[in-house]
């Protein structure tokens, strides 16, 4: 069956010799001639046949009625069961060497990890793009795989970035304010900010942080022009934040919650465009006024108007200025909202440290910030349609690593615009002596789920009226094992390809069609064997597979043995047929003249004398020599347990041919009966 190891069989096999050294020299056309085109070879098996045979594993099952336990102590001699943790294995995907690593998720963010497992940077879209250079990471940004991708200033000097998803719901909390314009402010001097909303001057406040905002307020009041600006302050710096309303350059502020209460008034800005904003510029824990005015901040330390005490550029004029402690040093900083993402530096000059940016709400939502948490930092948020939804801060968000996540907030990798492969865990880029490697990171189990119905059939656990499950069970178990006894390199354990044990990841999506590579009947196999290897002296055996045997194993680390159950009706492999023409043997010799083709060496297990360990191919003279293993990969056999058969049929008339090799025996000394 196509499903069936194939790639298996390649494991631990050494690369193909590509020159034969000869024996000996002398012309190529010396000695007798075949001219028949083809050379018939039958075999028995497909792949190295070392260890297990899924079509045995099956054929115990199915017609023996053998448990998993019976079938794997039979392929897997001197290895008894051992167990050992869901721990999180690492995956290279090869496909993706020496490329970006890209990376998207269709709900949430995406997040960046550092090797302490803090997130320190999170994605503006749908698509994160991270690229080695000579200076580090470069992180780019996109609306989804197809871009356009955007450069981050600067690079990240790291061996390895981890980058997982984050939830899409926000950490700091949402409330249902109903209509009007979002105020923030510290009401009750508890530590944290609340919310507030003012329509058409109506206020009302919730104290009790965003977690309150969905019941009736605590204070409402009328203070206010209802075309003004509104916006809260702390000037005398006693905890509590008041009301304050921006119009046409005049600042007014009411002390207290309630209707009438006292309040100043002082003048700064213009009527036309400018921005009122207010922060602690200063870091004397009281609050100051600024204006915004075509992306010139003007900010003044103190409450009374006057002239400015900073002046700057940042930003463009159609930005929409904010302003938090992004840091939390008592300091306010600036920021502005470009459609829906944030910008933020620390400081008010241009040689400043810029944050992060990263897209909140929709180009119509009104972006707000706020200490929710009370931690002494800022965070981001945004109110729409009468609802706030607010973030937590940097190191609070956590990142989705939990394996049973929906599709769509899985992390995927953007092979191209129209092909994402999804992985359970999360990616990680990594720098490796210059090169770029892609890794997926995750639980052993949820791992296995992607990898044994690449290699067996899910289907075949219905067999037998059941019974063909513990052959599934079997290639769980022999799957896991395999993984667990490899370690490929330092920062990945194993591949996703036949050069380890093929692994798809959760699902792929091609031009939006989504398909799965994990199946409930094998999902129920790994479970039912949750944790089992085969150790052999305290260790986990290196279980190594292939579709089939064709009635003995290989040998090697495991002991050789008999294959009953790889005569199971359902195997085509069991026995086969194949050809190789003459001129394809003697291409990969410079066209020498093929005379001879023999079995020279074989193990001595199994019907034809077992499997070939050498072959001999003569050109006259000229002798070479290979493995029956190398033979094999040379003509693309589906094992090395094959017979040659390949008779003479005439002679060249120009053959030179030595009195010892008479005409009437050719048919006799090169018959396959001989070789064998």
């Amino acid at each position: 069956m196509q499903n069936v190891r194939r790639g298996a069989a390649l494991l631990g096999v050494a690369t193909l010799v590509a020159t034969l050294v000869p024996t000996a020299a002398s012309a190529q056309d010396d000695g007798p001639v075949n001219d028949a085109e083809t050379i018939v070879i039958t075999g028995h098996g497909w792949g190295h046949g070392r260890g297990m045979g899924q079509y045995g594993s099956l054929g115990y099952a199915i017609d023996l009625g053998w448990s998993s336990e019976e079938i794997l102590d039979h392929y897997y001699g001197d290895t008894v069961a051992g167990t050992v943790p869901n721990d999180v294995i690492t995956v290279r995907i090869d496909s993706a060497n020496d490329e970006p690593t890209v990376a998207g998720v269709d709900s949430g963010a995406m997040v960046l990890i550092d090797d302490d497992g803090a997130a320190t940077h999170i994605g503006t879209g749908g698509a994160i793009r991270l690229t080695h250079t000579a200076d580090g990471f470069v992180i780019a940004d996109a609306p989804d795989c197809s871009g356009p991708f955007v450069d981050r200033p600067g690079t990240l000097d790291v061996e390895q970035i981890r980058i997982s998803t984050a939830s899409a719901a926000p950490s700091g909390g949402r409330a249902l304010l109903g209509a009007g314009d979002v105020v923030v402010g510290d009401w009750d001097a508890d530590g944290d900010d609340d919310l507030g909303t003012v329509n058409e001057g109506q206020w009302s406040l919730w104290f009790d942080g965003p977690e309150s905002a969905d019941t009736p307020p605590d204070r409402s009041f009328t203070f206010g022009d209802p075309d003004a600006t509104f916006l809260t302050a702390d000037w005398d710096g006693d905890g509590f934040d008041s009301p304050v309303a921006f119009l046409d350059g005049t600042w007014t502020t009411q002390f207290g919650y309630q209707q009438g209460a006292s309040s100043t008034v002082f003048v700064m800005g213009v009527a036309d465009g400018d921005v009122p904003v207010v922060g602690d510029w200063d870091g004397d824990g009281d609050s100051d006024a600024g204006i915004v005015r075509e992306a010139e901040w003007i900010l003044r330390t103190g409450d009374d108007g006057g002239g400015a005490s900073t002046t700057f550029e940042y930003g463009r004029p159609a930005d929409v200025p904010v302003v938090g402690d992004w840091n939390g040093d008592g300091v306010s900083d600036p920021g502005f909202v470009r459609g829906n993402t944030w910008r933020r530096q620390l400081g008010f000059d241009t040689d400043v440290t810029a944050l992060d940016n990263v897209s909140l709400g929709t180009a119509d939502s009104t972006p707000i910030s706020g200490d929710w948490d009370g931690d002494l930092a800022s965070q981001q948020g945004y109110a729409e349609a009468g609802v706030a939804d607010l973030t937590g801060s940097l190191s609070a968000i956590e990142p989705r690593l939990t394996p049973d996540q929906l599709l769509e907030e899985t992390i995927h990798r953007c092979t191209s615009a129209g092909v994402q492969n999804f992985y359970r865990g999360e990616l990680r880029a990594v720098a490796n002596n210059g090169n770029q490697r892609t890794v997926n990171a995750v639980p052993l189990e949820s791992y296995l789920r992607a990898v044994v119905p690449l290699e067996m059939p899910a289907s075949w656990a219905a067999l037998g009226g059941g019974a063909g499950e513990a052959a599934v069970q079997v290639q769980a178990v022999s799957a896991r094992s395999y993984s667990m006894a490899e370690n490929r390199t330092s920062y990945a354990q194993t591949c996703d390809t036949i050069s380890c044990q093929v692994y798809g990841g959760r699902s792929v999506r091609r031009n939006g069609e989504v398909s799965s590579n994990e199946h409930p009947m094998s999902d129920a196999a790994i479970l039912a064997t949750a944790g089992v290897v085969r150790d052999r002296d305290g260790e986990v055996a290196r279980t190594e597979f292939s579709s089939s045997t064709g009635g003995w194993t290989a040998g090697g680390v495991f002991p050789a043995v008999e294959d009953a159950g790889d005569a199971v009706s359902r195997n085509p492999n069991h026995d086969w047929t194949t050809t190789v023409s003459v001129d394809a043997v003697e291409a990969r010799y410079s066209n020498r003249t093929l005379t001879r083709m023999q079995v020279t060496g074989r193990n001595g297990l199994g019907e034809d004398g077992g499997r070939v360990e050498e072959v001999t191919l003569t050109f006259g003279a000229e002798v070479f020599t290979m493995t029956g293993n190398e033979f094999r990969r040379a003509f693309g056999l589906k094992s090395d347990w094959f017979s040659i058969d390949w008779k003479l049929v005439d002679l060249r008339d120009d053959c030179i041919c030595p009195a010892d090799w008479p005409n009437d025996q050719l048919e006799e000394r090169f018959a396959s009966d001989e070789d064998a």
